[in-house]
């Protein structure tokens, strides 16, 4: 009796230390299938293992979260790639390879997502999520210096029509004088809540409130030109005008229309 229940106990221990062989062996090759998974910049695959320290929970709850997280970002990340692009591609100061770098990095992102290791391609697109904003930072460091400068020629165009003697007794210079200092305050008010987004680190709001500013300060500039200055002005501002309207640059085409970038 005491043997039959010996080898009894004795089975049922040797199939639960079977069943947590077998799981920790799924757990160890789960996780090196998801490493390895992992694309880098230069076509070899992440082998490397997180340790117990770094690698992130693979819970059912954190799961759950990443789904969110990830469908969040999937859309976020893509609108920013996009208004990144026609900057980029507008305006290229040497941000082009930090461009590259954010494009691979949501493509590692979305191909993750697509092979279901949504843990994995939460980190991935938080990380891209971080790289996009670093390319943002570059961007509005050049795109402010540009609209500094637009808007101060614009003060300067517009004191000289203050200075000018027949602007009080000209009607329609009087009127062009109201109307572009309105376009001015217009345009700071702009510049002002453009540096206040970027404090708060709202860095896409903040590259479209300098577009806004950009264009007050285009009309303007359009506005007080001279007959003989205004084809200048709108060959001088051509990319400029196109970029405020999100979309890069493209000469017309000999049959009309633009050409495709």
């Amino acid at each position: 009796m005491n043997n039959g229940r010996f080898q009894k106990i004795s089975t049922i221990v040797f199939i639960l230390c079977f069943a947590m062989t077998v799981a920790v062996t799924a757990q160890e090759k789960s996780t090196k299938a998801v490493d390895e998974s992992i694309k880098m910049p230069d076509g070899t695959y992440k082998t490397s293992k997180y340790d117990e320290a770094e690698r992130p929970e693979d819970s059912y709850l954190a799961k759950f979260h990443a789904v969110d997280i990830v469908n969040k970002l999937i859309k976020e990340n893509l609108n920013d790639l996009y208004q990144l692009k026609v900057v980029v591609t507008n305006f290229d100061a040497g941000w082009k390879a930090d461009y590259d770098k954010c494009y691979e990095g949501y493509k590692r992102g979305m191909e993750l997502y697509y092979k279901r290791n949504i843990i994995y391609s939460r980190l991935e697109f938080e990380k891209n999520k971080k790289d996009i904003q670093d390319l943002y930072k570059k961007v509005l460091i050049s795109y402010k210096k540009d609209t500094r400068d637009l808007l101060n020629t614009c003060a300067d165009k517009i004191l000289l029509l203050h200075l000018d003697a027949s602007t009080k007794s000209d009607p329609n210079k009087n009127r062009d004088l109201f109307l572009n200092q309105e376009r001015l305050k217009i345009a700071y008010a702009q510049y002002d809540d453009a540096l206040n987004a970027e404090f708060n680190h709202y860095l896409n709001g903040s590259l479209s409130h300098l577009r806004v500013a950009k264009s007050y300060a285009i009309k303007i500039m359009e506005s007080l030109a001279k007959p003989e200055e205004r084809n200048s002005v709108k060959e001088k501002y051509k990319v400029h005008k196109a970029d405020i309207l999100n979309r890069i640059y493209a000469p017309a085409s000999d049959k009309g229309g633009t050409k495709t970038p």
